[in-house]
Order: C-alpha cells, then structure tokens, then sequence
C-alpha cells in the first residue's frame, strides 16, 4: 500500500512541475504574442480605417468638393497629414521594440472615425460653421495626442 501511495505522490509532483513548466512558458510567450498582434494587427486596422478616408480625397477632397468650404481646403491637408503621423507614431512604436498600448490603438482608431463621420453627410448640406467646429475640434484632439507621444 505504502508503495502505491508513494508512486501516487511522485506523479502528483510531477504532474504539478509539469504544469508550472507549461504556464510559465505560456505567460513568457504571452506579452510578445500581444505585442505583435497589436503591431500587425492594430496597425492594419488604423491603415485600413485611414485608407477609407483617402479613398474618397481625404478631407481635403471632402472640403475642395465644398463650395462654401473650399477657401479652407488648406485645413483638410494639415488633418490628413496629421491623422498619418498618427499611424507612423504608432508604427515607430512598433519598430523600436515599444509595445503600443490598446488605449493608444483606441485612441488613435477613435480620432479617424471622427474624421470618417464628417463625410457622413455632404459639407454643403450643413452650415459652414458647424463643419469648421468639428474639424476644429478634431485638430484640437489630434495635436493633443501627438503631443504626448512626442514628448
């Protein structure tokens, strides 16, 4: 009897080491997994989101398209640009071996939605006013963020 249990024991342990040894590699692997999900991944997402806005001239076309709004065309460049220098902060990011944060993959996706809801509806359609707040505002925040990747 003594030898049964003393074999049931040994498996026992064994079977614990066994699966330390198989979590511990689990959560070693882990973040790196995510890091490359969230590199491969989260960047063709933001690419695939901004090539939308491109596709239709970006919000520049969307304001060279606008009678009323066209003397202001020169804003649309300056957010598209810097809806791109959003995606390449982010790219750098992953190139330099800095895992991108999902709050900042959020954020990120969050302000070229913004700019994918302005074309929801055409610019003459709605007031002048109205158009250049919105943009205003989505300049406002893309700089913010840029800020504090920069810095």
């Amino acid at each position: 009897m003594t030898k049964i249990l003393q074999a049931s024991k040994g498996w026992k342990v064994f079977a614990i080491f066994m699966a330390y040894i198989v979590l511990s590699f689990f959560l070693i692997q882990t973040p790196k997994t995510f890091a490359a999900d969230i590199c491969k991944g989260g960047l063709k997402e933001l690419e695939s989101s901004q090539g939308v806005i491109q596709s239709k001239g970006g919000i520049w076309g969307y304001l060279e398209q606008s009678s009323a709004l066209k003397d202001k065309s020169i804003m649309g460049l300056q957010i598209d640009g810097k809806l791109q220098r959003l995606i390449v902060s982010f790219e750098n990011l992953c190139d330099e071996g800095k895992t991108p944060t999902p709050k900042l993959h959020g954020l990120i996706l969050s302000l070229i939605g913004d700019a994918r809801m302005i074309f929801n509806r055409e610019a003459d359609r709605q007031s002048k006013e109205k158009v250049l707040a919105k943009l205003n505002g989505l300049s406002k925040n893309i700089d913010e963020l840029l800020a504090q990747l920069t810095s």
